[in-house]
């Protein structure tokens, strides 16, 4: 069910990009649609969600990369808990509002749509990853979308805006790379659930270097001072 919720909008950007020019208008129907498709299994997926029961729930996964091959598995793993539970309704929710309030866009319909729902699917990838790599693909898959949506129809200083957001955000990525990998390979996995019962007590790079360099991805892209400066 998560990776229905995860490709669902996918599935709709593609169609919307794929629009004939006579048709661009109709991309809001295609985004509603989809979208609305996507907050209804978010619905399903939050109240089938057992909060009594520990660990994750829902949960998806297969090997992208054996153990065999690297000593260690590379997955695709999805699933939620009482955190990422909530955050994936909310998603639903709010995207199928960012369509009803953008339905009157008349610049590029087709294309903004097409990337709204992109941007979807790469958030859900985020909020439901299990996996240290993977979480990071899906975080760093939500840039294209952004700067897009940012310095095409956003106001103001919107290019400025949006290059310097992508370039603050890549660099604050580097530092969530190297923070995870420094766990990974420490580790020997980049399970989120394996880590959480076994976690690294030691690394090559001190453990506090190691959070400070994952929190500043985040402090990034919310943003915070002093690293804001991206916005408008």
């Amino acid at each position: 069910m998560l990776s229905a919720f995860l490709v669902i909008p996918l599935i709709g950007a593609i169609v919307s990009a794929l629009l004939p020019a006579e048709q661009a208008r109709n991309a809001r129907v295609v985004a509603l649609v989809f979208s609305g498709i996507a907050c209804a299994l978010s619905v399903v997926i939050f109240f089938g969600f057992d909060p009594n029961t520990e660990g994750y729930q829902f949960v998806q996964r297969f090997d992208w990369i054996s153990e065999d091959v690297t000593g260690f598995a590379i997955q695709y793993t999805v699933g939620v808990d009482g955190i990422s539970a909530p955050m994936v309704i909310l998603l639903g929710i709010l995207t199928v509002v960012a369509v009803l309030v953008s339905w009157n866009i008349d610049v590029k319909p087709k294309q903004y749509f097409a990337w709204l729902l992109f941007l979807e699917t790469a958030v859900a990838g985020v909020f439901i990853s299990l996996d240290l790599i993977q979480f990071f693909l899906f975080w760093e898959l939500e840039l294209l979308p952004m700067f897009m949506l940012i310095s095409q129809w956003g106001s103001g200083r919107r290019l400025y805006s949006a290059t310097k957001f992508l370039v603050y955000t890549l660099a604050g990525s580097a530092f969530m790379l190297l923070g995870f990998l420094v766990i990974g390979f420490q580790a020997g996995t980049f399970d989120m659930a394996e880590l959480a019962e076994n976690p690294v007590t030691d690394a090559v790079i001190p453990l506090g270097i190691v959070f400070w360099a994952i929190t500043l991805a985040f402090l990034v892209k919310l943003p915070v001072f002093p690293v804001h400066t991206w916005l408008p």
